[in-house]
């Protein structure tokens, strides 16, 4: 019937085959249990519990303000962090090494004017000019903008000694934020 041979390469055929499904499988497993975590998920995890924290640009530390926005299900969709810093900080530099950061992660800049309306307890200047990033639903803006002449020094010949930037950054997900339908509006 069979010839030694002929087992031989059966056998050898079935543990190619074998071995090449056990591949397949370890293949698949792996990918399914690698699951990309939201930006938004890792900086709650970083920040949730706090109020403020401690920025640090060249030689300076700078003390900014936390804010965790939160869906109808208790899920963070937003984390901002803002604040004033002095006018010689070098913010520009922090927000331009941000970018980059989101354009190697996969985001893309948005191009046009994007503007933040942000006005925290009435303490700061409304419409903020922003770089905005998106990947697919994740979405991130950095921006600076020089405070008006509000609590402003002088020197001796009537020019400021002292001016301050405002800083904004976010990052979010939009379909984290609508996690729910609206409901028809009955009055």
């Amino acid at each position: 019937m069979f010839s030694s041979c002929n087992l031989l390469r059966i056998k050898s055929g079935l543990l190619s085959v074998f071995a090449l499904v056990i591949v397949c499988l370890c293949f698949v497993e792996s990918g399914t249990a690698q699951t990309t975590q939201l930006d938004v998920d890792r900086l709650y995890e970083k920040y949730k519990g706090h109020s403020e924290t401690t920025i640090f640009v060249g030689d300076r530390e700078i003390t900014a303000r936390v804010l965790i926005g939160y869906n109808t299900k208790n899920k963070p969709y937003r984390i901002i962090v803002y604040g004033e810093a002095a006018a010689d900080t070098d913010l520009q530099e922090l927000v331009d090494q941000l970018g980059e950061a989101k354009v190697k992660s996969g985001y893309r800049k948005l191009g046009g004017a994007n503007v933040v309306n942000f006005d925290q307890n009435g303490m700061y200047e409304n419409n903020i000019p922003v770089r905005a990033y998106q990947k697919g639903t994740q979405y991130a803006k950095y921006g600076i903008k020089d405070m008006e002449a509000r609590n402003q020094l002088t020197g001796e010949n009537g020019t400021a000694r002292f001016n301050s930037d405002f800083f904004y950054f976010e990052v979010g997900d939009t379909a984290r934020k609508r996690t729910s339908k609206p409901e028809k509006f009955d009055f």
